[in-house]
């Protein structure tokens, strides 16, 4: 069966995000994180989807003249990104059995990429507006932030949150692993291929 939403994520040791990092927060009281690509002097680069645009996000002097918009990746302020939230940072290599105790989207068991190449992927799906419109299901921060450190788009949260509706509603005797392998194909099918 799936993972129920009710097991709590492992935080990660509290420390400043170093340049690569997968940093994320909780929002609306954990109903959901928001997850982006820490890129050093003070900076997040992540998907925000069209319905944050340049001109609703409030003035920031910590940004200044480095906040960048380009269509809906957005280059922003650790304190912009976070809200008022608390940063927590993503965590790579997890094993198998570990990262099937924890959260859906706080972790993953593939690798990441050496930091200045997870750099070089957010800066440019920004510069290009390369990573396409934002879609809950197949096309989100997470799957942005994951795409950045490893090369393959994943919305762990997505799956987690896909698991437990199975695991409650009507498609429990289908099993979470045949709804959630139905639901990474339809979404590698819809997924662009990236050069990263």
């Amino acid at each position: 069966m799936g993972q129920p939403q009710s097991k709590p994520s492992k935080p990660s040791i509290p420390r400043f995000p170093q340049p690569g990092d997968h940093i994320y927060c909780e929002r609306k009281g954990g109903l959901y994180d928001h997850h982006g690509i820490y890129v050093g002097d003070d900076m997040v680069i992540h998907l925000q989807g069209a319905a944050k645009k340049l001109g609703e996000l409030p003035t920031c002097h910590k940004c200044g003249d480095k906040r960048v918009v380009n269509g809906e990746i957005a280059k922003v302020c650790i304190d912009c990104f976070l809200d008022g939230d608390t940063l927590q940072i993503y965590e790579y290599g997890v094993t198998y059995p570990e990262f099937s105790k924890r959260k859906r989207g706080t972790c993953c068991p593939r690798y990441s990429r050496p930091p200045h190449l997870v750099i070089s992927a957010a800066t440019d799906f920004l510069e290009r507006n390369g990573f396409g419109p934002y879609d809950m299901f197949t096309n989100n921060c997470e799957h942005f932030a994951v795409c950045c450190k490893t090369g393959s788009a994943d919305s762990y949260q997505i799956e987690g949150h896909i698991e437990g509706v199975i695991d409650t509603g009507p498609f429990a005797m289908v099993g979470a692993s045949v709804v959630v392998a139905a639901y990474s194909i339809s979404k590698g099918v819809s997924q662009k291929s990236s050069s990263w």
